[in-house]
């Protein structure tokens, strides 16, 4: 072992250094220098032709899709067809909306307009102006005007598309009149971004400073940030590089960078050949001195293997023989086999699929049955395995001034000591727990509990009781949390957790910092304002939603709260709630409304707790502030611009609920908009989402259907939309807390009674 791979390295690399450098100092800059700068011209020229095809490919499909739009397209045709006074503001929206969808299916970043000779109007994505206003009038005149029709697309130019943008861009443009054939009436421009065929032909290259630059017919550089060389060049040299396009008229010219350092390099020829005789000379005496201190290192290193080996009873080198290099190199290879174990298994973004899976199933937007459960665990790497199960959700208390009072890095920072705190806690109960923030301020928890612990929601309460106490002792915050019930069925869990959501929302009545199990809601069920606050969230959601009920529901509240006997601190308490939910709901809205809210309104309901003496005064004023606040919060949505869309779109859910193909694809089809959008737009205008609105307006008529008729449940689940019973009933159990033959008895008892 002492001097094997020593004199390996000696006696086997020393013939092959000297052939291969002898050969290529006397051969290789007599045969490369010629040979190369032809390789590189052709490849050169190949790729220039490369990507001169595939700019004119994707010109011509930019011409071929906008003839083909322009001319078979009813909407974008009717632009034309009809004068200006027969048509509505929405329908040149859906022209607008039309011709937006068209443009982002064109190759390049590009922008479209329509010009309409009779009406003089101009049609753009980003809406419908006069000629007159128009930044891009002269350019479009002049090709109207023209005596022959616009050839192709033109050279890079200026380009604004309203005369009071201070900026420019540089477009190429494409003009096709309309129709083809025939008087004209109008015409239709593409404007291609020339910043946009650049980073194309960038990215075909992989060169960063352009490899092939593209100039105009009058050899002008498109992109103005590189200057071009042309005239450090021989003339005949740039003619043999040039490559035309027959379609657009541009040139398409390699740099020939690589062609002039290799001709520079060539005339240090016979220099090179003397350094090269020299090379040989030192190379014996350094390849000598170098092998030999090389050597120490490497046999220092397996030295060190081996003793780590011996330690760790052969772990890390299964098999050590006498062979320095392999031993040296079955270590390399066990730790890199090692890591590209530990690179697999953290390949896929394992923290966001577990959030999203946790909402999914807590949310009830996926059922899993047990075996949907392993797999899906497995994949996680979770335990599967569980006897009950419990959700709990946690809420940063004054989660505004918690926004104020700590920089986004340090509210991060906070909520990840809060999840590492929870965590070491599960590891000293012995408790596993599966724990995700679902929102900005709130956290869900899921327990895997089993026989040995406490039962009834012991084991969750004391659990949240300790973290609750950590971080009241350590950090400067409060947290409250809500416990759902426990349950032994993955299905229920959706149940435990709108529990769970629905007892920490009774947080204004149990004060901040609170836990609030099923437990403390019976004990204040009994109490006198309790059974008020389910009220209190009726009138809040009906304001949000600006259904015109919310002072009916008001009065109702008033005359309930007006009969039994209620003291200050009692209306103080059902205030403090109305004005939890009310915050929650508006900042929920646009900019406008939650500026409304938080400046103006919310600190005057704030000081109606301290100054409301009798409950008249408490009850007027309450009304006259909301009255007030109502038409500017519907102002400020009715300022948006999809407002009047949105309200057609809850309109139709409102008359088709019944249809059981009634989707949020389907809706989006039908206006015309993307499905994610339009759940984000109706859940901004309404507070809740698309598919939580059907299942309301599903569920209430369907516990009218119960009480008003006869009809057997099967019938109620084909009226109000749902092909099989067994998925009306699991969605009625979700929400409503009962079956609907169970909600049909006890309304009966009830009347009876």
């Amino acid at each position: 072992m002492k001097m094997s791979w020593y004199h390996r390295m000696l006696l086997s690399y020393a013939p092959l250094f000297f052939v291969v450098i002898s050969v290529l100092i006397f051969s290789f800059f007599s045969i490369l220098n010629n040979s190369a700068q032809k390789q590189i011209a052709m490849t050169d020229a190949s790729i220039a032709t490369k990507v001169m095809q595939a700019v004119d490919a994707n010109l011509k499909a930019s011409e071929q899709m906008t003839i083909k739009e322009i001319f078979t397209d009813e909407k974008l045709k009717d632009f034309y067809t009809y004068a200006a006074d027969d048509k509505t503001p929405f329908d040149y929206f859906l022209i607008s909306h039309r011709l937006d969808d068209f443009t982002s299916m064109l190759p390049f970043s590009s922008s479209i307009y329509m010009y309409n000779e009779q009406s003089g109007k101009i049609l753009s994505r980003n809406g419908l102006s006069d000629l007159e206003q128009f930044g891009d009038r002269d350019f479009l005149l002049a090709a109207y005007h023209s005596k022959t029709a616009p050839a192709g697309w033109t050279s890079p130019r200026n380009y604004r598309e309203f005369i009071h943008d201070s900026s420019e861009e540089q477009v190429v443009s494409l003009v096709k009149f309309f129709p083809l054939d025939g008087i004209k009436q109008g015409a239709v421009v593409v404007n291609i971004r020339v910043r946009a065929l650049v980073g194309f032909i960038k990215d075909l290259t992989r060169y960063d400073a352009g490899f092939i630059r593209l100039l105009t017919a009058n050899l002008e550089p498109f992109d103005r940030s590189v200057t071009l060389q042309s005239q450090a060049a021989p003339v005949q040299e740039l003619k043999k590089e040039r490559i035309h396009s027959d379609y657009t008229g541009w040139v398409y010219m390699p740099s020939g960078q690589r062609d002039r350092n290799l001709s520079l390099m060539s005339q240090f020829n016979d220099l090179w050949m003397i350094v090269g005789l020299a090379a040989i000379l030192l190379g014996v005496i350094w390849f000598t001195f170098i092998t030999h201190r090389h050597y120490k290192p490497i046999q220092s290193i397996a030295v060190r293997i081996k003793d780590y080996t011996k330690r760790k009873s052969g772990e890390l080198v299964k098999h050590a023989g006498d062979d320095e290099l392999k031993f040296i190199e079955s270590a390399i290879d066990s730790l890199l086999e090692r890591t590209s174990q530990y690179e697999k298994l953290h390949k896929d973004d394992l923290l966001i699929r577990k959030r999203q899976v946790l909402v999914d199933w807590l949310e009830g937007h996926r059922i899993m049955n047990e075996t949907e459960w392993r797999h899906e665990t497995a994949r996680l790497h979770l335990p599967s395995q569980f006897q009950r199960l419990a959700v709990a959700m946690m809420e940063i208390d004054r989660y505004s001034q918690f926004v104020v009072d700590y920089s986004s890095r340090d509210q991060i920072l906070l909520k990840f000591v809060v999840t590492n705190v929870l965590q070491e806690v599960a590891q000293n109960e012995g408790i596993f727990v599966w724990n995700e923030w679902v929102g900005p301020q709130q956290m869900a928890v899921v327990f895997y509990l089993n026989d040995s612990q406490k039962p009834d929601g012991h084991t969750v309460y004391d659990f949240m009781k300790k973290l609750q106490d950590w971080i009241l002792e350590n950090l400067e915050f409060t947290v409250s949390v809500g416990i759902g019930s426990e349950t032994q069925t993955l299905g229920n869990i959706p149940q435990c957790y709108a529990e769970a959501k629905v007892h920490l929302s009774y947080k204004p009545v149990f004060g901040l910092g609170s836990l609030i199990g099923i437990r403390d809601v019976h004990a204040k069920t009994e109490g006198r304002i309790f059974p008020h606050l389910q009220s209190v969230r009726t009138l809040v959601k009906s304001f949000r939603t600006d259904d015109g009920q919310w002072q009916n529901h008001m009065i109702s509240l008033f005359q309930a709260l007006k009969k039994g006997r209620f003291s200050q601190g009692d209306i103080n308490q059902i205030t403090n709630y109305l004005i939890y939910h009310l915050n929650k709901e508006l900042m929920e809205m646009t900019g406008e409304a939650q500026e409304l809210w938080a400046t103006e309104y919310k600190p005057v309901l704030e000081a109606l707790v301290e100054h409301s003496e009798k409950l008249e005064e408490w009850h007027e004023r309450l009304v006259m502030l909301l009255s007030e606040l109502e038409p500017r919060v519907r102002a400020a949505r009715c300022a948006r611009n999809n407002h009047e869309l949105i309200c057609q779109v809850k309109a139709y859910i409102e008359t088709h609920y019944f249809d059981p193909d009634l989707s949020l694809n389907r809706i989006s089809d039908q206006y015309e908009m993307n499905p994610r959008y339009l759940s984000k737009l109706f859940k901004e205008e309404f507070g809740e989402k698309f598919i939580d609105y059907l299942l309301r307006i599903r569920l209430e008529e369907a516990q009218r259907l119960l009480l008003k008729t006869d009809l057997p449940v099967h019938n109620i689940a084909e009226r109000v939309g749902y092909v099989h019973v067994i998925s009306f009933h699991r969605a009625f159990k979700n929400g409503l807390g009962v079956p609907p033959g169970d909600f049909r008895k006890k309304t009966e008892v009830k009347s009876n009674g």
